[in-house]
């Protein structure tokens, strides 16, 4: 039974609403998708019974069904308390607008940082009034967070609990806040969901900012945005400066709410109130002083409405900002950035100027959906740093890595391209790069040319590319004349013994039958979390893609202490289990190996005493493949015709015998055909690949 003390109750004065959820929720609360949910109730006695609803829309109390998630080992506590406090705000706060509940959340998580962490819901009698009063002390020019707080409803005090539930279970007021940001999406709020950018480009932006080595440096630094937003990527710089530099940071905002939500979000993150100067703007006033870095996000316009001109402009008035040794990171459109433009267009000319005044250091083109709340929105990056006193002025540096995640370890090389390239301590003949190359910008503006480059070629590189791949061909060509030796020496020809001899049909039994009469066991496949699925497990997963042969076996598996601890009564399957599929199509697998998953909808065909029934794996599997089985229609949802139905001819023993002989034999052949096979392909891919980028050759003369 689940610990009921993992969730302490709380107190009577401070209860919340009533609050139920139901099953595609808890779904979302558990990470799983909805038809686990129903598994989880069928199967385990536990399960939190239903507090309200019917049979067709059961509704749960969201405290028991986190504490049983976290005794049953499906979810980890750090884990899901925050995100049982995000579904609680939600939910409750639904009588107010998605940007008010988010910003009454904030300043509430702002106010507690501010108040020495002291929490907000501390017992009195009115705890909204309480608030109000706090929060004039706190921000009495209102700056912050009063507005906000004095805007919440009488009845919000649930709210601070939450709060201070989110606080406690995230480990402070940083990561409590972050994790409303995180959720922003899921608590609908346009406002700020539609110009955030996934962590992964915040962080790489931060990191060829140039703030470390600055930082590093001067030990003081200002960080500037001109369109702060939510304050995406000032707060990505602000992270990784960590606790040893803490920067002072200024930006201009058009929209106030958007203003005041990265004020609390700067000051939440560790800066004091006077080192943070977020202005209701839509330009930075030269009051506000100079940046030592400059990270950016061009606000989103349509393709149809988009201006290069006014793109290309914003560009101008940040590079015109930065003082020597400063730097900038800009995320645009791509078609802008580093796309083709008009020859001599009034696009193209400023694109140009820009180039040749020596101001941009590198061009990067990214992936796409990187932009969540625009998936089809393409970007790339400018980096500015000027290069007006360097030996490589005149020179860009271009990357490509639109073709790829980008992963911690691809934002590790492409950071180590930029920071080891033009920057000053650095040598960039001594680095190899991994995904850009230096390129003189009279080659891309005369005549104009898209700010693009394949990837780079470095000769260290390149000469060893090209040794391993000469290897690996004559590796390749020795295995294809080992196997030729092979098949010489061993292969025989095939006599299968058959003769013409017209007799009855053999008598024949449904699987079904088979089944009932104990000489087979059937087995369900188990449900299987795509997440949960890797490459390098113990455990090969076998589903319907490896039954009909349209995925290899080994290339899913399942970790060993995983399958335990999430699917304890999942059966592994037996050598010589017979693994079976109706959906999409009928398909029949013998495995050999065993101790494999089999993934719903596959059905598992285990012979019960391989001696006594006359059926062997290889004669059952090749009975049931040659059955007349009828093709699933076109817009049928299910087969025409179920496992069970399936029907097996009933050979002599002797017949059995031989035909499995033959089988057998059959199958050495197949699998020695098919590694040649797999050779022979893969050569025709290295030497293609070879010849393509130049690492291999084929010569004139091979004599």
């Amino acid at each position: 039974m689940p610990d009921t003390r993992l969730l302490a109750p709380t107190p009577a004065e401070a209860v919340s609403p009533p609050l139920l959820m139901s099953m595609r929720d808890i779904a979302e609360l558990g990470g799983v998708r909805r038809p686990v949910v129903t598994m989880w109730r069928r199967r385990h006695r536990d399960f939190p019974a239903p507090a309200d609803g019917d049979a067709s829309q059961p509704l749960f109390d969201p405290r028991q069904v986190a504490d049983w998630l976290i005794a049953t080992g499906r979810a980890e506590r750090d884990a899901i308390i925050p995100d049982l406090s995000l579904y609680t705000i939600a939910s409750l706060g639904g009588r107010s607008r998605p940007a008010d509940l988010i910003a009454m959340t904030t300043a509430l998580i702002c106010l507690r940082h501010l108040d020495d962490d002291e929490p907000l819901a501390d017992g009195a009698d009115d705890v909204v009034t309480a608030l109000r009063e706090r929060a004039a002390r706190t921000d009495p020019a209102d700056n912050l967070l009063l507005s906000e707080i004095q805007t919440m409803p009488d009845d919000a005090g649930w709210l601070a609990t939450v709060v201070d539930d989110l606080v406690e279970a995230a480990w402070g007021c940083k990561r409590a806040l972050e994790r409303v940001m995180g959720a922003r999406h899921r608590l609908k709020a346009a406002e700020i969901f539609t110009s955030a950018v996934r962590p992964e480009l915040a962080r790489l932006i931060a990191r060829i900012s140039g703030a470390a080595e600055r930082a590093r440096r001067d030990g003081a630094i200002v960080v500037a945005d001109v369109s702060a937003g939510p304050g995406d990527l000032l707060t990505a710089v602000v992270d990784m400066l960590g606790d040893d530099y803490v920067p002072m940071c200024i930006a201009a905002e058009v929209d106030p709410y958007l203003a005041r939500l990265t004020r609390r979000r700067l000051i939440v993150h560790g800066l004091p109130p006077a080192d943070v100067g977020v202005y209701i703007a839509d330009a930075l006033p030269d009051a506000c002083g100079e940046a030592d870095v400059i990270v950016t996000q061009i606000p989103y316009s349509p393709g149809e409405d988009r201006s290069a001109e006014a793109v290309l402009d914003v560009i101008d008035d940040v590079s015109l900002r930065l003082r020597p040794g400063c730097s900038a990171v800009i995320l645009g459109p791509v078609d802008i950035l580093t796309g083709e433009l008009p020859p001599y267009s009034e696009a193209e000319r400023p694109r140009a100027r820009l180039l040749k005044d020596g101001m941009v250091e590198s061009v990067i083109k990214l992936p796409g959906g990187l932009v969540p709340f625009r998936p089809g929105y393409e970007t790339a990056l400018w980096v500015l740093n000027s290069a007006r006193e360097s030996p490589w002025r005149g020179r860009v540096l271009l990357a490509d890595v639109s073709d790829r995640e980008l992963t911690d370890d691809v934002a590790e090389a492409l950071t180590d391209d930029i920071v080891t390239w033009r920057r000053e301590g650095y040598d960039p003949d001594a680095h190899t790069r991994a995904f850009s190359a230096q390129v003189l910008i009279s080659d891309l503006v005369e005549p104009p040319k898209p700010l693009v480059v394949r990837r780079p070629r470095n000769l260290r590189t390149v000469t060893a590319d090209a040794a391993d791949r000469l290897s690996h061909v004559l590796s390749l060509e020795t295995e294809l004349d080992r196997l030729g030796a092979y098949a010489i020496a061993v292969r025989q020809p095939v006599r299968s013994n058959l003769v013409a001899d017209v007799h009855a049909r053999p008598t024949v039994i449904s699987i079904g039958k088979l089944a009932a009469e104990r000489v087979l066991s059937v087995l369900k496949g188990t449900r299987i979390d795509p997440a949960d699925v890797i490459v390098h497990g113990q455990h090969a997963v076998l589903g319907s893609d490896e039954v009909l042969g349209v995925r290899r076996r080994g290339g899913r598996t399942l970790d060993r202490a995983l399958l335990a601890a999430r699917y304890p009564r999942a059966e592994l399957t037996e050598p010589g289990d017979v693994l079976v599929t109706a959906a999409p199509s009928f398909g029949v697998l013998v495995d050999h190996y065993g101790f494999s998953v089999p993934e719903f909808p596959v059905r598992v065909l285990r012979i019960r005493d391989l001696g006594r029934t006359g059926l062997t794996p290889r004669v059952l599997a090749a009975m049931l493949i040659a059955d007349d089985s009828p093709a699933r229609p076109g817009g049928t949802i299910r087969a025409a015709r179920r496992i069970e139905d399936h029907q097996v001819p009933l050979l002599a023993s002797g017949e059995v015998a031989r035909l499995d002989l033959l089988l057998a034999e059959l199958d050495t052949r197949r699998n020695h055909a098919r590694q040649e096979i797999d050779l022979l392909d893969e050569l025709a891919r290295t030497a293609t690949a070879g010849l393509r980028d130049g690492t291999l050759a084929l010569p004139g003369d091979t004599t």
